[in-house]
């Protein structure tokens, strides 16, 4: 059976071209093996840091290759000094792996409200800021609900108040759906995955790291690669701090070239496509009062999360993958503050990206419609 994929926020399908460059560097590997497979490939593995560098406008050296975003915010979070008497800013949306971590340490947290229209309550942010804070943690769209929060809007805010202040965004899943510019948000920290809205391969995430708090971090894996000994003493390289010497270049070179596509598509015309997508799968099914949507028009993107009266969200995916058609359940795991206050324990998410055609929705849609008319057999 062929699959439609909406589960674009988990993982897109990879573009023809990217596979293609994944598998053209193993062939070269395969004959000269992987080291000199490096140095034939020089040119295009550098390729990545000046795409990535073009999209979310900073400096090539601000940039480390990585497995994943979550490694990526653990050894951002792990190499900055955090004192017992500072605290740290998250907000309602946070990502449940990244509160795992918050918890593990025992950093003391403040928890900055989402109000119901899925947008930031500034008088709370104020009221929860103080001389204290060491970093503010912002999600910009959570892996559980599809609102694009007002990212350049709350770091230029933390900033006036506390220049000090770091801030850093979870860009893992509005990198490659919406605009990411770090200078116009005026973060000091992204971190992103490859396999998501940038249609890269499984196993690739970076991160930015301002070169302006470079002084602030001390990474906490060394290697040859990011550190060399001078003397007696280690100094640690400007440029890529957090890469280490051993990574996967074929996968890199992947990466690479989905962000050359998403910069030769341009990152308006896709978030447009999208949001369009969206909205029109949505008007589909207004008149159906069986289903509860969980986004706020005007904040909306790929990821539109719904519940169906009377039907658990495991029925129905698993009658939609029966039909073809990937999504996924949205756990509690994933954001515990967020589900506490929905009090629900799950939801449904379809992540629509550019590539899903209006066929593709309308196909989507008269699933979900045969499901709350009772004419799916289930």
């Amino acid at each position: 059976m062929k699959y439609i994929n909406f589960n674009n926020a988990g993982s897109s399908k990879p573009l023809n071209i990217v596979n293609e460059e994944i598998n053209s560097f193993l062939e070269i590997e395969n004959n000269y093996g992987g080291y000199y497979a490096v140095v034939k490939f020089k040119n295009k593995l550098n390729c990545f840091y000046n795409n990535l560098s073009k999209l979310i406008n900073c400096k090539q050296k601000e940039i480390s290759f990585l497995t994943s975003t979550t490694l990526a915010w653990n050894l951002f979070f792990n190499s900055l000094q955090i004192k017992k008497n500072q605290n740290i800013l998250i907000f309602e949306n946070e990502y449940g792996s990244n509160l795992i971590y918050y918890k593990n340490k025992r950093h003391n947290l403040k928890i900055v409200n989402i109000k119901k229209n899925g947008k930031v309550c500034f008088e709370d942010l104020k009221k929860k800021i103080n001389k204290y804070t060491k970093v503010v943690s912002l999600c910009h769209v959570a892996t559980h609900c599809g609102n694009k929060i007002e990212a350049e809007k709350i770091c230029n805010y933390v900033k006036e108040l506390f220049p000090e202040v770091i801030c850093v965004l979870d860009a893992c899943q509005s990198i490659g759906q919406v605009e990411v510019d770090v200078k116009k948000i005026n973060c000091d920290v992204l971190v992103g995955s490859g396999r998501k809205y940038l249609r890269g391969p499984r196993g690739t995430g970076f991160i930015y790291i301002n070169e302006k708090i470079r002084n602030k971090i001390s990474p906490m894996i060394l290697d040859m690669k990011n550190s060399e000994i001078i003397g007696d003493k280690i100094k640690i390289k400007k440029s890529h701090i957090f890469e280490n010497y051993e990574f996967s270049p074929s996968l890199q070179v992947g990466l690479s070239k989905a962000l050359e596509k998403v910069n030769e598509y341009g990152i308006y015309n896709i978030e447009q496509n999208i949001i369009k997508k969206s909205k029109y799968f949505r008007k589909k099914l207004e008149n159906f009062n069986q289903i509860t949507f969980f986004e706020n028009l005007n904040t909306l993107t790929g990821i539109n999360t719904l519940k169906i009266k009377g039907l658990s969200s495991l029925k129905i995916y698993t009658y939609l993958l029966s039909k073809g058609i990937l999504c996924s359940i949205s756990k509690y795991s994933s954001s515990l503050l967020y589900f506490n206050k929905l009090t629900v324990n799950d939801l449904i998410r379809i992540s629509i990206h550019q590539y899903n055609t209006y066929d593709d929705i309308n196909y989507l849609v008269k699933c979900l419609i045969d499901l709350i008319t009772k004419k799916a057999i289930i």
